[in-house]
């Protein structure tokens, strides 16, 4: 025999792991879609805004150009949409979009958080559990990037140009044959979007950072289109409208040669630029300090300068936004079945919207705008259809609804204060949370006069229909005993929730909680609002609550799925849910303490001063026009939601999904008008306007009328709506190959007005 002696080269391990992978959801009957790292960084989002993920969600309805204000979910408005980063809202407070300045006005800003920043993105558009809350329209949840022992990151940057780009027809001046003048250029258009992040090690094991720097710069070219008054018009202007003239052209606008199918009127074109700058920093710290207890802190800062032409006077609207979003979070393993989580939250929106219009003839417009109802018709200029609107000269800009005025500076913020405990138990799967958060605003209203001409005769005559003019809120107060100063806004929410997921069986699950909230009414910080009693036409005390807030708002969610076999789940589920309605619709009895006048048939310019003086020394005819509620005006609205799905695992790795999303809506928000016309007189001055009466005027033994108060803008709740919709939904993960996410809807929306 041969002896032969083998000798070991080493010790290899191989270790197998085998996962259980659902690509179906069977933990409970929500409708919604995660969005991993890698699809973030590879999806083709447009402009590298956050807001464009939104649509991997079923239910999701772009009604513009897919930025925060444009998309809804399962027939919610937009203003009941809930995004949060961290577990911390990240809403701009005034309204719950992030990407929106005053309540009325979209910003254009895109980095309210870089995608550098995202680990993961969850959209949840209906039948949401219970630990999801204070919206009842779609739950965004926005979970960031943290370091890790290996240093690792990226630099990029995204160039758009209009080198790049073919002349567009509509950039050219057309000639009333259609053919294009000489030395027209094209619509500026430079897009740059650039920055880099950064990770890794502080202490290997230990400690850890991530930061990431984005800017976005916009250069971009808009094109306007409105009507002038002609030669001929004007030449039957009166001295004081006449002097107006240099305020309907601005620099760099031109008149169209035989655009305009009436006399009276020409057809300019002006082409502007949009000017965007945006710079947003993020830095992430964490801090392991054993296997059980950990914490980290982040912090979100973008800053956004916007110059926003608005038409062919020169109208120029200037935008600032600061958001900020920060959060410190304590995580602790209590036991094996049982992990806590103590974070503290801070989330603040400074914004101001300005309106600047340029100094002409001598003239400053800069607190006016003149507005000429109607349009005109024009010669058929591409892409303008059949008519054009009339320009707008002077510099007030939109600030609500119902009113413009010179600026809106917001300073709000809000400090949250949550806790979670989760806890595993045999089959059952527990989680508690509760949050406390304290909701806080600056504010202000620039005012400014508002002239409103029924035709272009009448402006031509001066005789101005209506002219509103609007003090500031920070000026001397008629009605708080001079106060001056920007007004301050009080609100606190208090949540509470539970839920379970019962895995009954291997096939089988019922997730059921319950979450209830609580929204103080807003208050102002030292009672200085003006409470319009739509009743009885008086003033209340403004130590009154603005409106009512409900304390019985258990939301119960109860939701089970069902799984047939492996590749198939069927699930349904119900549940209540409540919002607390949108902020700058609860802010107006606080931004009405200001002098708010209307005067009919008068001329320009009217004495401001005076209307100021006389709104101060006449209440019974200083015709005040306050926002005002009804006295019914009830928080919080509620809609009840019910769903049924059928998901299955389909080949090539694809889930094919079918649902009937229905929901009723309740205590929803409606608007309307007081003091309305009660009737109409002829005056026995045949030179004289007709006898009109409203329903708190006050009739004089003369036979004439004093009115305090104009008509008055009013809001309350009890409106309800219906949604029924088929939703369907087709696919694959971005597992390897080709990712798809296909979605439809067939859907009905009814609601009262």
């Amino acid at each position: 025999p041969i002896d032969i002696e083998l000798h070991p080269e080493g010790v290899s391990e191989t270790v197998t792991v085998t996962a259980d992978l659902h690509t179906v959801d069977l933990s409970s009957a929500r409708i919604g879609t995660n969005v991993i790292e890698r699809e973030v960084q590879d999806l083709p989002i447009n402009g590298r805004q956050l807001s464009q993920l939104y649509l991997q969600a079923p239910g999701s309805l772009n009604s513009g150009t897919g930025t925060f204000s444009d998309i809804r979910f399962s027939g919610r408005a937009v203003q009941q949409n809930i995004i949060r980063y961290d577990g911390i809202e990240g809403s701009a407070i005034i309204d719950s979009s992030p990407g929106n300045l005053n309540g009325e006005v979209p910003s254009p800003f895109r980095l309210q958080s870089s995608l550098e920043n995202v680990q993961e993105f969850r959209v949840e558009s209906s039948n949401y559990p219970a630990e999801y809350g204070t919206g009842t329209g779609g739950q965004i949840s926005v979970v960031t990037k943290s370091g890790a022992n290996q240093v690792r990151g990226s630099v990029f940057e995204y160039y758009r140009s209009d080198a790049f780009d073919a002349a567009n027809y509509f950039d050219c001046l057309r000639q009333i044959d259609g053919s294009c003048s000489n030395d027209v250029r094209k619509s500026d258009l430079s897009q740059h979007q650039f920055g880099f992040s950064v990770g890794g090690p502080l202490v290997r094991d230990k400690s850890f950072f991530f930061g990431s720097y984005e800017a976005y710069r916009l250069r971009s070219g808009i094109n306007f289109v409105e009507a002038v008054p002609s030669d001929a018009a004007w030449a039957r202007a009166v001295p004081a409208i006449l002097a107006l003239r240099p305020a309907f052209l601005g620099a760099g606008a031109v008149v169209l040669p035989g655009a305009s199918a009436n006399p009276d009127f020409d057809i300019a074109q002006l082409q502007g630029q949009v000017k965007v700058n945006e710079n947003a920093f993020s830095l992430r710290l964490d801090h392991r300090f054993s296997q059980n207890w950990s914490v980290y802190g982040r912090y979100f800062r973008d800053g956004g300068q916007n110059t926003q032409p608005e038409g062919v006077t020169g109208r120029t609207t200037e935008i600032r936004s600061t958001p900020q979003n920060a959060v410190v979070a304590l995580q602790g393993i209590l036991s094996p079945t049982m992990l806590n989580e103590l974070r503290f939250g801070y989330n603040r929106t400074d914004s101001q919207v300005n309106g600047l219009f340029p100094t002409v003839g001598g003239l400053d417009l800069s607190a006016v705008t003149l507005n000429l109802s109607g349009s005109v018709a024009n010669t058929g200029i591409a892409g303008q259809g059949g008519s054009s609107g009339i320009a707008i000269p002077g510099g007030l800009v939109r600030q609500n609804s119902a009113t413009n005025g010179r600026g809106a500076p917001y300073k709000p913020y809000s400090m949250s204060f949550i806790d979670t405990l989760n806890w595993t138990r045999g089959l059952h799967s527990v989680k508690f949370g509760g949050e406390v958060r304290l909701v806080r605003m600056e504010t202000d209203r620039l005012g400014g006069t508002t002239y409103t001409f029924a035709n272009l005769n009448a402006f031509l005559a001066n005789q101005a229909q209506s002219v509103q003019y609007l003090g500031d809120v920070s000026a001397p107060s008629v009605f708080n005993n001079g106060a001056t100063g920007p007004r301050h806004t009080v609100q606190n929410y208090f949540i509470a929730y539970a839920q379970d997921e019962w895995k009954v069986t291997p096939t089988f699950t019922l997730n059921y909680g319950v979450r209830y909230e609580y929204y103080t009414p807003m208050r102002e910080r030292d009672n200085l609002a003006v409470l319009f009693d739509i009743d009885t036409g008086q003033l209340k005390d403004p130590t009154t609550p603005l409106f009512h807030s409900k304390k019985t708002n258990v939301q119960p969610r109860v939701s089970a799925t069902w799984a047939l076999n492996p590749k198939t789940v069927v699930r349904s589920g119900f549940g209540i849910f409540v919002g607390p309605g949108q902020t700058e619709d609860q802010i107006q009895p606080i931004e009405s303490d200001r002098v708010s006048s209307t005067i009919s048939n008068t001329s320009y310019p009217v004495n401001t001063a005076a209307i100021a003086a006389n709104f101060a020394n006449d209440p019974t005819n200083r015709r005040y026009q306050p926002r005002a509620y009804a006295n019914q005006y009830t928080i919080p609205e509620k809609v009840y939601q019910y769903t049924v799905s059928f998901q299955r695992e389909m080949p090539y790795g694809m889930v094919g999904t079918v649902a009937y999303v229905g929901s009723q809506g309740r205590n929803l928000f409606l608007r309307s008008i007081a003091n309305r016309i009660v009737s109409v007189a002829t005056n026995p001055n045949p030179a004289s306007s007709a006898i009109v009466v409203r329903e708190f005027d006050i009739v004089n033994p003369d036979g004439s009328i004093s009115r305090p108060f104009a008509e008055v803008d009013y809001k309350t709740t009890g409106g309800h709506d219906s949604y029924n919709a088929l939703q369907t939904q087709l696919v694959r993960r971005f597992n390897s190959g080709l990712t798809l996410n296909a979605d439809s809807a067939v859907m009905a929306s009814m609601g009262s007005e």
